[in-house]
């Protein structure tokens, strides 16, 4: 029964690291159509909250979800509510530069950065999670990851198209 649910946990995994390379091309078609990259991160986001809103509702009403009490929200450390807002890092990363490396490029190079911070984060046991150490064998295909991101990058890369600087400025700005 564990083995079954574990490999539920990895295929809700695979699937959800599946839809980040969907959501990439969400957000270029986005970009693309409507030209500034602050106001496609905000609807981005508005959508997900009215969406999440929706499955909060339907939770509430056919689970007995609980729900946090005043001492939980006093104990709860004051960065935790931020994730959201790191997570618009990535966002804005996919609006910007993911079209010009590619879909491939752009996430082999997130996931090696995501899996870098996760093993230092894994090691000293950072933000709430069980000390997992780097150990040789977590240290050895991390550099396997890395030495696959750079061939996949060293043959994706396209002359970046010539733009107005003023354009360039505003996406950047």
């Amino acid at each position: 029964m564990v083995v079954v649910a574990l490999g539920f946990v990895f295929l809700f995994i695979a699937v959800a690291g599946g839809l980040r390379s969907v959501e990439v091309g969400f957000q270029n078609a986005q970009k693309i159509y409507m030209s500034n990259v602050w106001l496609c991160a905000v609807i981005s986001y508005a959508v997900a909250l009215v969406g999440f809103s929706v499955f909060l509702a339907i939770a509430t009403v056919v689970s007995n979800s609980p729900w946090p009490t005043l001492a939980d929200l006093r104990h709860m450390p004051w960065w935790a509510p931020f994730g959201g807002l790191v997570g618009g890092v990535a966002v804005v990363g996919m609006i910007t530069v993911a079209r010009y490396v590619g879909i491939a490029t752009f996430n082999a190079v997130v996931i090696t950065s995501e899996m870098l911070v996760a093993l230092v984060m894994d090691h000293l046991g950072l933000m709430g999670f069980t000390v997992r150490h780097a150990t040789l064998p977590r240290l050895v295909s991390a550099g396997l990851i890395i030495g696959a991101v750079f061939l996949m990058a060293r043959n994706s890369t396209k002359p970046i198209p010539v733009q107005a600087p003023d354009t360039i400025m505003e996406e950047v700005a």
